[in-house]
């Protein structure tokens, strides 16, 4: 059954494919979750020092800063946040997150529509089964772009 009301504890946790494990994410909205088609909502953390690489998506996302600072770079500039501020990503835009503070950066991330949130989901399933990147690595999602990159 669908749920219209999802508790951080009943969505889709795994790790973000940050180096040294440096992050984790949860899917709280979704198809699979909710039945919504049109965006996803995921709130992720990543810890003190750890910095995604350069990355983009084939959709619009935003994110929603709850707690910590950091710094997320997009079209050549640095921008410096923290809780309350939020971030639009225009679709195809490059952009690298970052983890500046003592405590961790905690966000909230909405893709719309939903896309990239489905590489993460399956992150955990694939590695599961063994099945590894055309390289013959660990599964990471190219779209979900946290990979190595600690400071």
């Amino acid at each position: 059954m669908k749920r219209f009301v999802v508790s951080e504890s009943e969505g889709i946790k795994g790790k973000l494919p940050v180096q040294g494990g440096g992050g984790t994410f949860n899917i709280l909205i979704d198809e699979e979750i909710s039945g919504a088609q049109h965006f996803s909502l995921l709130v992720n953390e990543m810890a003190s020092g750890y910095k995604g690489k350069e990355h983009s998506h084939g959709v619009e996302h935003c994110w929603y800063i709850l707690k910590g600072t950091g710094i997320i770079r997009m079209a050549g500039e640095t921008y410096h946040i923290k809780p309350g501020d939020a971030v639009f990503a225009p679709i195809g835009m490059l952009h690298s997150v970052e983890c500046t503070g003592n405590e961790s950066l905690r966000y909230l991330v909405i893709y719309a529509p939903p896309g990239p949130e489905k590489e993460l989901n399956e992150l955990p399933r694939r590695k599961q089964r063994g099945i590894k990147d055309h390289n013959g690595q660990n599964p990471s999602p190219q779209g979900a772009g946290y990979s190595p990159g600690r400071k």
